[in-house]
């Protein structure tokens, strides 16, 4: 875990901390994880979501920076999309700084719409944020 949060730190503006990877929302299978691992294990990405019955709610995604802007977060994605049918998952839902164009090309890439907006919702050090909230709908393999 401590890589994951290594990745976190070097990727994200208010990181989540060693402990929220280490806590017992991971132990405990409150949220589930999807790696994306090098064959000698060296970790490349990560998501963490949680689902609930049909529904599912990306909590947290990151690549390694070494790695970004060569594909691996569409690998990710579609990686965890395609976890998430196999588990009868029917939709997807996620929530994403609005400045973050990055992230919101390759979610509208792997088929995200735009469902709407979450106003100051991210802090910055300039103040607030807004979150564009969007959603996937999946075809639940069964």
């Amino acid at each position: 875990m401590p890589t994951m949060a290594e990745i976190e730190r070097a990727t994200a503006i208010h990181p989540w901390s060693l402990n929220q990877f280490l806590g017992s929302s991971l132990r405990e299978n409150e949220y589930s994880l999807v790696l994306q691992e090098q064959a000698d294990g060296e970790i490349l990405g990560f998501c963490i979501y949680q689902q609930v019955l049909d529904e599912a709610t990306l909590m947290n995604i990151a690549v390694h920076p070494d790695r970004q802007g060569r594909g691996q977060g569409r690998l990710l994605m579609d990686c965890l999309l395609r976890q998430l049918s196999s588990q009868g998952v029917s939709r997807c839902l996620l929530e994403v700084r609005r400045g973050n164009l990055g992230a919101i090309a390759l979610y509208r890439h792997v088929g995200f719409i735009d469902d709407g907006v979450r106003n100051n919702y991210y802090p910055t050090t300039s103040g607030c944020e807004d979150a564009l909230l969007m959603s996937c709908e999946l075809v639940p393999e069964q």
